[in-house]
């Protein structure tokens, strides 16, 4: 997985909610699991023109409680679904759980990231080491990245890719001689 993303800065305030901001709440009702469809959604509620804006490796930075209410994982999965990043100064615990599920590259407990950027900066996140560079502003922030057994299931591609993972290497080893 290519963790260093380049890209514009999508720049969002504080206690964005996943239904209704980040993504219609009937695509949770109707259990839509495919990024490619609810990547057409993504973030409608606040920027109807959103998802035709953006591009692969773009970086939404957002303020505290990205992701609030109830913990559905359509949003997250709409921002994979356009290989965009995550910034964010503060997700609750079941978005955070769902970014993981998802496979999403984000970065949480960035304090004050919202006062460093702009929409439309140029930003270069690396999401392995926590850095965010933003070459427009010519500015270096440095962030704590997620735990290494984290970033392990993200760059599995999520919870299904990794459970699947771990399954074929048990089936490979009962399976192994000896």
């Amino acid at each position: 997985m290519n963790w260093i993303y380049h890209g514009r800065c999508w720049k969002f305030g504080d206690n964005l909610g996943i239904d209704g901001d980040m993504m219609p709440l009937r695509f949770a009702l109707e259990r839509e699991i495919d990024p490619m469809v609810l990547r057409d959604h993504l973030m409608c509620g606040v920027d109807p023109e959103f998802p035709t804006k953006v591009s692969p490796g773009d970086i939404i930075v957002a303020g505290k409680r990205f992701g609030q209410g109830n913990p559905h994982i359509q949003g997250f999965l709409g921002i994979k679904g356009h290989a965009l990043g995550l910034v964010a100064e503060s997700i609750p615990r079941g978005s955070f759980r769902n970014a993981i599920n998802a496979g999403l590259a984000f970065l949480t407990g960035c304090d004050g990231v919202v006062d460093e950027v702009e929409t439309g900066d140029e930003l270069e996140v690396n999401f392995e080491s926590g850095e965010l560079r933003n070459l427009s502003r010519r500015t270096v922030l440095r962030y704590t990245p997620l735990d290494p057994q984290l970033r392990a299931i993200i760059a599995a591609g999520g919870w299904r890719a990794n459970l699947e993972r771990r399954l074929a290497r048990l089936r490979e080893e009962a399976a192994a001689p000896g």
